[in-house]
């Protein structure tokens, strides 16, 4: 496998990531990003402007932009008061810190800056308000097409200013919170229909404003860090109790309310009594809207060849077939996949993975056996199965695949190439506490009316908000 070309999708965190690794090697001969948006990254570039969902949704689709005032805008996760869930030491690219005047926790608008500044080396080789529209396998090549983002196309939908190159190797670092997922409950479509309108997705959510006239009940399902944001913004935001369904533990970060209260799982709509019925029996009437935080679905349209093969990267939307660690697709090697796993620190993660993709694609650090790494992938399905879980990582098993990653990086003696951050013992301290971190942040937010910058100015509020050794013991680092 010789690889001098490759076309990288997507210029969010991970594109930006993948592109710097591959620069540092400093033995490919072409690298182009394309990215859609205007600008660098990603899923932090805010839009006011919302799009509408199927109800319910649980295949990928691809997402088209919104033309408003002659302007193109892309639909974008982030909301006004979004800051981020895991402090500024997690989020940090090797040398590349944030700037120490920020909070613990910066605002959305800090974090764009943070990683334009990042990919600033980039941009030379990026194709800004560029949509991939196709990557076919011919040959030993990849066949990519691509598209002007602007009004004449209709934002990237009308064919006409189309090109094609060839590339030896191609990246999709597209992100995963573009498409969202609203799982099916009985009865959600006769709602959906009754009363058009009152179920979203968090995705749609930007303000508590937009639910300033909502009489009845605001119902949150889901129990993620977005889900816990959310419901806190909505209860403290309008001085009002919200409802939060969930079934299961909530391991993310989340802001504490007394006036978020819980519900188990949805058991099904039922429109003509306008009540929502819980799975212990109990109900709610008088709901008025219905806000699904319950995550996204993984999308490329640009594979729906290769997906409609005999050996398909994506089917429902929860697990790319055919991995190994996460990244390289065993049936095409040439192909990968930065930023999979879920429940991790996005920005960390990704710069091991393109760091290890670029030590692979250089041939300085080998591949095993198309057995060999099929045989990962089986091993992978017995213990997390063959489905949404497949890519999970809560801790400790995010820290542990950086450093199994990181480890063979640096295996590689040369001078060459980007080196990842390494999770040393305050690294992983800090990963081991991000929950009760985020707690006593909120908490010393309310007592003080300031944003702590420091870990001891959290201290004053709840000492020992770091564990200790005995914890990370229990979790397999000892120092």
């Amino acid at each position: 496998m010789c690889i001098k070309s490759i076309a990288i999708v997507g210029g969010g965190p991970c594109g930006a990531a993948a592109a710097k690794a591959f620069l540092a090697e400093r033995c490919f001969n072409k690298i182009k990003v394309f990215e859609k948006r205007s600008q660098f990254g990603g899923l932090w570039n805010y839009a006011s402007e919302t799009e509408t969902f199927p109800v319910p949704n649980e295949a990928p689709y691809k997402i088209r932009p919104i033309i408003k005032d002659n302007k193109v805008v892309w639909p974008s996760a982030a909301y006004d008061l979004l800051d981020t869930n895991v402090p500024t030491d997690l989020m940090t690219y090797a040398s590349s810190p944030f700037p120490d005047t920020l909070p613990l926790f910066p605002h959305r608008s800090d974090v764009l800056k943070y990683l334009q500044k990042y990919a600033q080396d980039v941009a030379p080789i990026t194709q800004f308000d560029t949509e991939v529209v196709s990557v076919e396998r011919e040959n030993d090549q990849w066949k990519v097409l691509t598209r002007p983002v602007n009004l004449d196309t209709a934002g990237g939908e009308k064919s006409g200013q189309d090109t094609v190159e060839y590339f030896d190797a191609v990246v999709a670092a597209v992100g995963n919170y573009d498409v969202p997922f609203i799982p099916h409950r009985n009865g959600i479509e006769q709602w959906s229909q009754k009363y058009p309108g009152t179920i979203s997705h968090v995705k749609a959510f930007k303000s508590p404003k937009q639910f300033e006239g909502v009489k009845g009940d605001i119902l949150v399902v889901g129990n993620s860090a977005s889900a816990g944001d959310i419901c806190y913004q909505l209860a403290e935001g309008l001085g009002r109790t919200v409802y939060k369904s969930r079934r299961s533990e909530n391991l993310q970060p989340a802001s504490p309310s007394n006036k978020i209260v819980e519900k188990p799982d949805i058991d099904r709509f039922d429109a003509a009594q306008k009540r929502v019925y819980f799975i212990d029996k109990s109900y709610m009437d008088n709901v008025e809207k219905v806000i699904f935080a319950t995550g996204y679905l993984k999308s490329y349209p640009f594979f729906e060849t290769l997906n409609k093969s005999n050996t398909p990267i994506l089917t429902d939307g929860h697990k790319v077939h055919g991995t190994y660690q996460h990244i390289l697709l065993y049936n095409f090697p040439n192909l990968a996949v930065v930023g999979l796993p879920k429940f991790v620190l996005p920005t960390r993660v990704s710069e091991s993975q393109a760091c290890w993709l670029a030590k692979v694609w250089s041939g300085k650090v080998p591949l095993p056996s198309f057995e060999a790494m099929k045989q990962w992938e089986d091993d992978r399905i017995k213990v997390k199965g063959n489905g949404k879980n497949f890519h999970d990582m809560n801790f400790p098993a995010d820290v542990e695949y950086c450093n199994y990653l990181n480890d063979v990086v640096l295996s590689d003696k040369s001078n060459d190439g980007l080196k990842p951050l390494v999770w040393d013992e305050r690294q992983v301290r800090i990963r081991a506490s991000v929950k009760g971190i985020k707690e006593a942040y909120v908490l010393y937010r309310d007592k003080t009316g300031k944003l702590a910058s420091t870990y001891s100015e959290l201290q004053q509020v709840v000492p020992g908000v770091l564990v200790d050794n005995s914890v990370l013991a229990e979790k397999g680092f000892r120092y």
